[in-house]
């Protein structure tokens, strides 16, 4: 039985996730834990919890609406800070039914990040709203994950005026 972390950036997000959270009910009720998280407003919260999720997770489903920078964020921090290729992170992007802009961001901050190993989709589509959540939970109880690899990093830099100029030219 697979162990599932389930980390949202809002409450106000648990209401697209209703169907998902019933479809969890039941034979894995007990091996599935929920995380309000907001990747603005909570980072230090948050950075805490991943540091010990690998440790008794097999999955984490991470959504989040508008910018939606809590999917990569926690992708990014599991990868470069904890180095841990343990734990698959599906992405769900969350509706916004008032202002298509701010669905398509969360879409949008999820699959084009460069490099992302987040699995924001699956043969049905990507994981959007309420019908995408209950998706990526069926794939989080069923699906097989791809291989994780920890990507290089890129060193931070520290630039004076004239070096970034020269940079840049």
């Amino acid at each position: 039985m697979r162990k599932i972390a389930i980390i949202v950036g809002s409450a106000s997000d648990l209401k697209q996730c209703l169907e998902g959270l019933k479809f969890l009910r039941g034979d894995i009720e007990n091996a599935v834990t929920i995380y309000v998280r907001s990747q603005h407003r909570n980072t230090l919260s948050l950075q805490k919890l991943l540091h010990g999720l690998p440790d008794w997770a097999d999955v984490a489903i991470v959504g989040a609406g508008w910018a939606n920078h809590l999917t990569g964020c926690v992708d990014a921090f599991l990868r470069y800070e904890i180095k841990t290729t343990k734990l698959p992170v599906i992405g769900v992007a969350f509706e916004d039914p008032q202002n298509s802009r701010h669905t398509e961001a969360a879409i949008l901050s999820m699959t084009e990040v460069p490099g992302t190993q987040v699995i924001y989709r699956d043969e049905k589509g990507i994981f959007v709203g309420p019908n995408g959540f209950f998706h990526a939970c069926q794939f989080a109880v069923a699906g097989k994950f791809p291989v994780i690899k920890l990507p290089p990093p890129k060193e931070p830099q520290d630039l004076m005026m004239g070096q970034a100029i020269e940079l840049a030219s």
